[in-house]
């Protein structure tokens, strides 16, 4: 089975490449429903979540005299790139075993009148361990930008009123790439209080070109190529063993195609950061912002999964195999199925040789890319140990039964 399923229809892929009326009319709907969601007073749109990140760390700098940033450890790279192509001082801590996110010690410990900004990644974590980092940071009388790139919909239940992911940040930031759960090529979104930074990105938005084609052309083959994986029949015959051979033989075009955070270590920003959201995005990001009714589908969907992974997993009676710490269903209703598992190498090619293909990798402990230190130990723990299960609405109850099968197969031989 493959784990990968993209969240736009063919149908509105074709609808949203060859409509170019009321652009404006479906921007303004993609922000009021962000602003609905996270509680804020104004929304913008972005060709990419980290070129929101980008600007909105320019506007900071520009705005105080402080260079330190925060982030937890294990992240993807690229986010850290921004920050140390601006020439902030970067400080990591690690990823907390328990809550999922930043560890708070360690944040406490490193905040100081230096610190401009500290990066909360929605990741693992639920809404009241997210809600105590963002009354420490407040207490610094530091900003926060909350990172919901893999959270979009998530929320909490708070005397019967739904709060989303989104909501605790000063800023916040979205993410409409490809493999999102609104997937619309590249695409994001920043929502905030602060009326000088609508205006700082008003002036500068004035500056920006157009999207740049070939990136989009590129990400269009993309989806084609990842839409064409996702049908069982042609996965089995055909791109299985595509897969399969990829990761035997490490071939990083292939691989690149699943993981795009490969991409994205140590580089310099490309030309489309300085660019403004294609119309091709705006389109495909209304057209799924706007099925409510879908996205509730597939969202309750993802739960079910998530409750049915977990309860046959802890069966599974093992030293070197761990599951997270999940308290809330509906805020941490994660994309993929995450779970620590010791020699994840082996149990990759494992579940390969049986027809299943996972997500082998997913953040990274920048800690070690960028400083070339090693003291975050459980962000290392994380990218050695993470896997991720497919859950998405392809997944029947009868495939994740296989997938645990052998799992605990694989278990019990070691």
């Amino acid at each position: 089975m493959f784990r990968i399923w993209l969240y736009l229809k063919f149908s509105n892929f074709f609808r949203s490449l060859f409509e170019n009326k009321q652009i404006e009319k479906r921007r303004k709907l993609i922000e009021y429903s962000i602003l609905k969601q996270s509680n804020k007073r104004y929304a913008v749109l972005f060709s990419q979540c980290r070129v929101a990140f980008f600007f909105i760390l320019k506007f900071l700098r520009k705005k105080y005299d402080k260079k330190e940033i925060i982030f937890c450890a294990y992240n993807l790279p690229e986010m850290i790139n921004i920050a140390k192509n601006l020439n902030l001082n970067i400080k990591f801590c690690d990823i907390n075993n328990k809550t999922g996110l930043i560890d708070y010690k360690q944040l406490n410990n490193k905040l100081s009148n230096k610190t401009l900004a500290v990066v909360l990644t929605n990741m693992f974590n639920n809404y009241k361990d997210s809600q105590k980092i963002k009354e420490l940071v407040k207490k610094n009388k530091t900003i926060l930008i909350e990172d919901n790139a893999i959270y979009f919909d998530n929320f909490t239940k708070l005397r019967n009123k739904n709060i989303f992911s989104g909501n605790l940040g000063d800023f916040s930031i979205y993410s409409f790439n490809i493999m999102k759960n609104i997937s619309s090529f590249f695409g994001g979104a920043a929502s905030t209080n602060n009326k000088e930074f609508i205006e700082y990105y008003k002036n500068e938005n004035k500056k920006l070109d157009e999207f740049f084609s070939l990136p989009l052309i590129k990400q269009i083959s993309i989806f084609i190529i990842l839409k064409l994986m996702s049908i069982n029949f042609l996965y089995k015959i055909i791109f299985i063993y595509i897969i399969r051979y990829s990761y035997y033989k490490n071939i990083k075009s292939i691989l690149q195609l699943f993981y795009p955070s490969l991409k994205s270590i140590n580089k310099r920003f490309p030309k489309f950061y300085f660019s403004k959201i294609s119309e091709l995005s705006v389109n495909a990001t209304y057209y799924q912002i706007k099925d409510k009714a879908r996205r509730k589908r597939i969202f309750n969907s993802r739960k079910i999964k998530h409750k049915y992974y977990f309860k046959k997993l802890l069966k599974i009676k093992n030293k070197k195999f761990d599951l997270l710490n999940i308290k809330d269903a509906n805020y941490q209703n994660f994309l993929d199925f995450p779970i620590l598992v010791k020699d994840k190498d082996r149990l990759n090619k494992f579940l390969l040789n049986k027809g299943i293909e996972i997500r082998f990798k997913h953040y990274y402990n920048c800690e070690k890319l960028f400083k070339n230190k090693r003291s975050c130990i459980n962000a290392e723990r994380y990218e050695k140990q993470l896997i991720c299960l497919p859950v998405h609405p392809k997944i029947q109850l009868t495939d994740m039964d296989f997938v645990v099968k052998n799992i605990e197969v694989f278990c019990s031989k070691r």
